[in-house]
C-alpha cells in the first residue's frame, strides 16, 4: 500500500524543465504565426483602403482633365494630398499623339496632332512591396479643329541642360529666304509650357525661320542667345523643330593656373576650346588677360577647357579630315626618362547649374623668354620635334602677343610645338637669337632654333 501511494505522489510532482521548454517553443511558434497572419491581414486591408482612395483621386483628376477648356494648356503636373492620414502623390503626364500614332515629346513623332494622352499615377507611403501605383489613362481631343488640309503645323520642343523641358521660352516664326509661299503669322505663338513645348497651328505652307528667345538663356549650338532654325511647312502635315536652350551658366575662366603666375603673358588672339560630351565649342578672344568670364550652355556633364584650337582626331584611320590634338594633355603618352615616369595631369570636367557660376582653369605651358622686352612675338605651330612625344596637329595655328612688358619673364602657349619669332616691322618676322626662349622638354634631345615644345607631362 505504501509503494502504491509513493508512485501516485511521484506522478503529481510536476513537469520537467525539458517539457516546459518544449511547450514554450510550441507556444512561441504558434503565436508568431498568428501575429504574422494578423499583420499581413492588416497590411492588405490598409493597402486596399489606400488603393480605393487612390483610385477615387485618379478618377477625379481624369474628370478635371476632361473639363479643361484648352488641352494645349494641360501639361505635366504633380502635387500631394492628405486623406485618412495618408499622403498621396498625384502625378499627371501628358503627351500628344500624332496621326502616325507614334508618341513623342511635344507630339513630334510624325504627322499632324490628333489627341493628347493623359496618364494619372497615384503613389503613397508604405505601399506594399511589389505593388504598382494606381494608374488611369484617357485620351482628349481639342474642342476646336486644329488641322487644315491646306495648312500646316510647326511643333517646337525646347530642352534644358538636364534633359527636361524649358518653360517660358518665347517662340516666333518668320518667312525665310526664299519664302516659298510663307507668310507672317497672324497669331503670336504661346510661350513653351512645362514640357518645353509650344505649337504653331494653321501655318501657311512655306519656309520659316523659327526663333526662340528668353533673357539670360543660351543654346548649345554655337552658344547663341537667340538661336534660329529653318523648317519647311507642308500642307496637311506637321514639321518639328527642337532646341537645346537653358539659363546660361557663367564660367570664370582662368588661364595657366589658379592663381595665375606672375610676369607671364598669353597670346591676344588665342581661342579657347571648351569640350563637353556633346562636342567642342571654340570661343575666340582678342584679349591677353589671364582671366575672363564666359556664358556657356549648362550641360550637366560640364566642360574641359583647352588652350588654342583643339579638334579631335578622326576615328577612321583613312580619313583626311584636319585635326589638332596637341592642346589636349590626355593625348600625350606617358614616358619614362632616366628612371622617372612623366605623365599629364588628369583634366576633370567642370559643370555649373543653369544660372549658376563655376571656375574653370585652362592649363597652358610656360616658355622662358630672355631679352625680349618691348618686342612683339608670334608663335606658329609646326611639326613635332623628333622624340618630343607631341601627338601633333594637321592644322596650322598662329598666335600673336602684345608687346612684351619689361617685367615679363615668360610667355604661355597651348601644348604643342611652336616656332617663336619677333616682329621686324613692316610685316616682317625675324627668328630669335639662340637662347632667347626655352621650355622644359621630356624625352627627345633634338633641338631646332627658335622652336620649343610645350609639354604638359610632369613627374609625380
Amino acid at each position: 500500500m505504501h509503494k502504491v501511494l509513493q508512485r501516485l505522489r511521484s506522478s503529481d510532482a510536476g513537469l520537467s524543465l525539458l517539457e516546459v521548454l518544449v511547450a514554450m517553443m510550441i507556444f512561441a511558434v504558434v503565436s508568431l504565426g498568428v501575429l504574422q497572419t494578423l499583420t499581413t491581414v492588416l497590411t492588405i486591408t490598409r493597402d486596399n483602403r489606400a488603393r480605393v482612395v487612390a483610385a477615387n483621386l485618379a478618377s477625379q483628376e481624369i474628370d478635371l482633365a476632361r473639363d479643361a477648356g484648352d488641352v494645349f494648356t494641360l501639361g505635366d503636373d504633380a502635387y500631394t494630398k492628405t486623406l485618412n492620414g495618408d499622403v498621396f502623390t498625384v502625378t499627371r503626364s501628358t503627351q500628344w499623339v500624332p496621326s502616325s500614332n507614334t508618341s513623342a515629346s511635344c507630339g513630334t513623332g510624325g504627322g499632324t496632332l490628333q489627341y493628347k494622352r493623359i496618364n494619372i499615377a497615384i503613389t503613397w507611403p508604405n505601399m506594399r512591396k511589389g505593388t504598382n501605383p494606381v494608374r488611369f489613362d484617357t485620351l482628349l481631343a481639342p474642342d476646336d479643329r486644329i488641322n487644315d488640309p491646306t495648312l500646316g503645323t510647326i511643333l517646337v520642343s525646347v530642352t534644358g541642360g538636364s534633359g527636361g523641358g524649358s518653360s517660358g521660352v518665347s517662340v516666333t516664326a518668320s518667312p525665310a529666304s526664299p519664302a516659298n509661299g510663307a507668310q507672317n503669322l497672324t497669331v503670336s505663338p504661346p510661350a513653351t509650357d512645362a514640357q518645353g513645348c509650344t505649337y504653331l497651328l494653321k501655318v501657311v505652307p512655306g519656309n520659316y525661320n523659327v526663333t526662340v528667345s528668353r533673357s539670360g538663356y543660351i543654346t548649345d549650338a554655337g552658344q547663341s542667345t537667340v538661336p534660329s532654325k529653318l523648317t519647311q511647312v507642308v500642307a496637311g502635315t506637321a514639321s518639328s523643330v527642337s532646341f537645346n536652350y537653358d539659363n546660361a551658366a557663367r564660367f570664370n575662366v582662368k588661364y595657366i593656373s589658379d592663381p595665375a603666375p606672375g610676369a607671364t603673358q598669353i597670346p591676344k588672339n588665342m581661342p579657347t576650346s571648351f569640350s563637353s560630351s556633346y562636342g567642342v565649342h571654340l570661343s575666340a578672344s582678342t584679349s591677353s588677360s589671364l582671366t575672363r568670364n564666359l556664358d556657356l550652355f549648362p550641360w550637366r556633364s560640364g566642360y574641359i577647357g583647352y588652350a588654342g584650337n583643339y579638334s579631335a582626331k578622326p576615328e577612321d584611320t583613312t580619313s583626311t579630315a584636319p585635326y589638332c590634338i596637341s592642346p589636349n594633355p590626355a593625348q600625350w603618352e606617358e614616358v619614362k626618362d632616366s628612371g622617372i615616369t612623366y605623365s599629364s595631369p588628369i583634366s576633370e570636367a567642370v559643370a555649373a547649374t543653369p544660372g549658376g557660376n563655376a571656375t574653370l582653369v585652362v592649363p597652358m605651358g610656360r616658355v622662358a623668354v630672355n631679352g625680349q622686352a618691348g618686342n612683339i612675338l608670334r608663335a606658329t605651330s609646326v611639326a613635332p620635334v623628333s622624340g618630343s612625344g607631341d601627338p601633333g596637329c594637321t592644322t596650322t595655328n598662329q598666335y600673336t602677343f602684345d608687346s612684351l612688358a619689361a617685367g615679363t619673364t615668360h610667355i604661355a602657349l597651348p601644348y604643342g610645338t611652336w616656332k617663336i619669332e619677333r616682329s621686324g616691322g613692316s610685316g616682317t618676322w625675324l627668328p630669335l637669337a639662340a637662347g632667347s626662349v626655352s621650355a622644359p622638354i621630356v624625352g627627345g634631345t633634338a633641338t631646332v632654333t627658335s622652336v620649343v615644345t610645350v609639354d604638359p607631362r610632369v613627374a609625380p
